[in-house]
């Protein structure tokens, strides 16, 4: 997969005597090098660090190749680490986290890459899928000292606060540590990474486990800046351009990202919820090309090898209107996804109760038989019926709403304070209806925390990841945010939960400005 920045800007790196030095270094830098001092009797060269991240709005939509919001949030992982001299190099990994045992295991003489065997779940996996990519990037630069000779030996160790599980992108931030460092170990000081090649290398590397995500955690974990959202565009090519929220008079722009501690099984509900939404979308897609006249045709591998919303969405402008595909203008794509929604409901409002397999095939003018093969085998679904007219309808008001959220961005022309929190805040809430009625990946627990912290001074709130469980993010200025956290303190966790811990709480309730991305403490 091609990736774009809007510049090829460099990995920050840093030292104790950088000016600008960020807090998050500052603040953990001198822990984590004692810590590694204790582990290996020895002092670490550098120490990398990649953040978690949240998706302000556009969810369910990444997968239909349209753009999303996230940012950078203020949890992280660091990995500290020595370069070995050693002939027979090894890696020793210890981590700050006492379930996560020490692990060490050799590197091939003959420059091979480390085995990785997804079925067995054990932390040292995420490392390796770091190492494997960044060993890959390093044969590409360098073949003649990398391609048939073994990588530095390391000795690293790992502490993070990104709760695995939240939908924070645990994962997307070790991997994309792990690969920071072992370039920087392997190409010496003088080598500088761009933020374009390491969110580039990483973006894959989660699919040695069997993750097959799709490329905005590790672009927001790399390439988040301080005060920023990122417009994070999946086609023509993946590409993550930074916005800068306004400067307010008299708040900052904050957000609480609250853990509804509830956790989706995505193997047992799968065929309920998330794989039956591609399939559904897809479907959708598919009858609406039919109905325009249209070939829904996608470039590339698809999950169900068929075109989806956006595919239909520039096929439809390539037949009457002789328009190029959309290539991520905003004024461009909210006149084109306006569009969408009118023939979305022109298409599907008479079936709105949702379409039988009959029906659908029907539409699509191919057999019941013909409409399970390409739809029904390829995951696992379950369901009475499909309704395509509210996910059609979600993702093209979803992607119009992260539009519209650049817009609000983008505006010079606010009132007040207040009046930039109330239109951001209700997109984020128009959002979080959408997930709720049309698209129904919400769940009782993210309803009563929105709730809540609407009540308390929130100005938008809303699911974030896939939903069914997980995270919420929402809007709060400053001068509200310790209301809002005693809120949900008070009325959900410890009324659910009652025998919580303070540093459950701690990990559950996250308060954070948008934070700069992935970089390099130099010792």
């Amino acid at each position: 997969m091609t990736v774009e920045h809007n510049s090829s800007t460099l990995v920050p790196e840093f030292n104790s005597q950088s000016k600008d030095l960020p807090r998050q270094l500052a603040d953990k830098c001198p822990a984590i090098i004692k810590k590694f001092e204790q582990a290996y009797d020895a002092k670490p060269d550098f120490v990398s660090r990649s953040p978690g991240r949240v998706n302000l709005i556009g969810e369910h939509i990444d997968y239909a190749d349209f753009s999303v919001l996230p940012l950078a949030i203020d949890i992280d992982m660091l990995c500290a680490v020595k370069v070995l001299e050693d002939r027979n190099p090894s890696i020793t990994l210890t981590n700050a986290d006492e379930r996560f045992a020490q692990r060490k295991f050799d590197l091939p003489l003959d420059g091979s890459y480390v085995e990785i065997d997804p079925s067995i779940s054990d932390w040292s996996n995420y490392f390796k899928c770091g190492l494997y990519v960044a060993q890959e990037f390093l044969k590409d630069i360098a073949p003649e000292k990398f391609e048939k000779a073994p990588l530095a030996g390391l000795q690293v160790f790992c502490e993070g606060n990104v709760p695995t599980g939240s939908g924070l992108s645990s994962s997307a931030a070790f991997i994309c540590a792990v690969a920071l460092a072992v370039v920087k170990a392997n190409m010496g000081s003088s080598y500088k990474m761009t933020k374009k090649d390491l969110t580039r290398i990483t973006v894959p590397a989660e699919h040695l486990v069997g993750v097959n995500n799709g490329g905005m955690d590790q672009s927001a974990s790399v390439c988040g800046e301080e005060n920023n959202a990122l417009y994070v565009e999946f086609k023509p090519e993946l590409k993550a351009t930074p916005f800068k929220f306004p400067t307010l008079k008299n708040s900052d722009v904050g957000f609480v990202i609250a853990n509804t501690l509830v956790v989706s099984n995505k193997v047992e509900t799968g065929p309920t919820n998330y794989n039956l939404r591609v399939v559904e979308v897809t479907a959708a897609a598919n009858i609406l090309g039919a109905k325009y006249g249209v070939r829904v045709e996608h470039e590339g591998s698809s999950s169900l090898n068929k075109g989806n919303l956006r595919d239909f969405m520039d096929a439809y402008y390539a037949k009457y209107h002789n328009a190029k595909k959309w290539d991520g203008d905003v004024a461009t794509g909210i006149e084109r996804l306006t569009k969408m929604l009118e023939l979305v409901e022109e298409t599907f409002a008479a079936k709105k109760d949702g379409y039988s397999v009959d029906e659908a095939a029907k539409d699509l003018k191919c057999s019941r038989e013909e409409f399970t093969k390409d739809y029904l085998t390829t995951f696992p679904v379950r369901f009475q019926v499909l309704k395509l007219y509210q996910r059609a309808k979600h993702v093209y008001a979803e992607s119009l709403r992260v539009l519209k959220a650049l817009t609000v961005m983008t505006s010079s022309k606010f009132e007040s304070d207040a009046d930039f929190f109330q239109q951001f805040g209700s997109l984020m809430n128009q959002s979080q209806e959408s997930c709720n009625k049309l698209y129904e990946c919400s769940c009782p627990e993210i309803d009563q925390i929105c709730t809540i912290a609407l009540e308390n001074g929130s100005y938008g709130s809303r699911l974030t990841g896939a939903g069914w469980g997980g995270c919420t993010v929402h809007l709060v200025p400053s001068a509200n945010v310790e209301k809002v956290k005693k809120a949900l303190i008070d009325q959900y966790y410890k009324v659910k939960f009652p025998e919580i811990s303070e540093e459950k709480l701690n990990e559950a309730l996250i308060v954070s400005k948008p934070v700069l991305g992935s970089c390099l403490y130099q010792l």
